[in-house]
């Protein structure tokens, strides 16, 4: 049971335990097409250590895109589930349903709860890959970079049912809130061009959206499109400045230990 002012005790179905150490600040009560639900918001004062020891080999970089959720740029891909894609059919006909009920009455009541339980077992079985796949290379990788894109312009594009779909914005979240945790490190890069570049010699190679193969004239590099652009978000994180210093301590005169980040 939960005491909440005003409200008194009530019954609660516990997720997880509060983690020792942790102080609850906050309750906010929401209802959702399957019910109730009860969230705390924690308070933690420790502080989690960056990890400072950082060994090139577990940096990677990570395209996200539309043919796969991601490509990393050790040429790891992780296929696009397409949740929404999936359950587009059902959601259609319950749609429908609701379409064809009487306004205001039970049969349309009962109609609109289908639909909203569908829409939330959607956006469930897609929070859950998002929480998978981010632990997935949080254990094998210290560093990952992301092209910092303008999701909410792609949104609205005739790409946008897709990429709601794929919820990279989500997805990212997830992944730096969790890095953060464990003391590893998240950096977004610029997005310019990381398709049109050339991974190993820079020049630019133009392409249009459908061409997805790299083929560079002037040095001869060839391979996936995406895998390109991950090794060119990754080249462009090693040259963030605190991920440079820590790279580079190693080899400085004078610098006896690798630097360490304070809050």
């Amino acid at each position: 049971k939960i005491n909440l002012p005003k409200l008194g005790k009530i019954k609660v179905i516990v997720h997880r335990p509060i983690p020792e150490g942790f102080t609850i600040k906050t309750v906010s009560i929401s209802k959702k097409a399957d019910g109730f639900y009860v969230t705390l918001s924690l308070e933690d004062n420790t502080v989690p250590e960056i990890k400072t020891d950082i060994n090139p080999e577990s940096i990677t970089g990570i395209d996200v895109g539309l043919k796969d959720f991601l490509t990393t740029s050790n040429n790891e891909t992780v296929d696009l589930p397409k949740h929404y894609r999936k359950a587009q059919k059902r959601l259609q006909l319950i749609q429908k349903k609701v379409s064809r009920r009487k306004k205001g009455g039970n049969c349309r009541l009962k109609a609109i709860k289908l639909l909203a339980k569908q829409h939330k077992k959607v956006a469930d079985k897609r929070k859950d890959f998002h929480f998978k796949t981010a632990n997935q290379l949080l254990s094998k990788y210290d560093v990952i970079a992301h092209e910092d894109l303008n999701i909410k312009g792609l949104a609205r594009t005739k790409l946008a049912k897709s990429v709601l779909d794929a919820g990279w914005s989500n997805f990212l979240s997830i992944l730096t809130n969790k890095a953060e945790k464990a003391g590893l490190l998240v950096i977004p890069v610029s997005a310019h061009n990381t398709t049109q570049e050339c991974s190993s010699c820079g020049e630019k190679v133009p392409k249009k959206l459908h061409i997805r193969w790299h083929n560079c004239p002037h040095c001869g590099c060839s391979l996936d499109r995406d895998h390109n652009a991950a090794i060119i978000i990754k080249n462009r994180a090693v040259g963030h400045p605190v991920l440079k210093a820590q790279l580079m301590s190693d080899g400085l005169p004078g610098v006896a230990e690798k630097p360490t980040l304070t809050r």
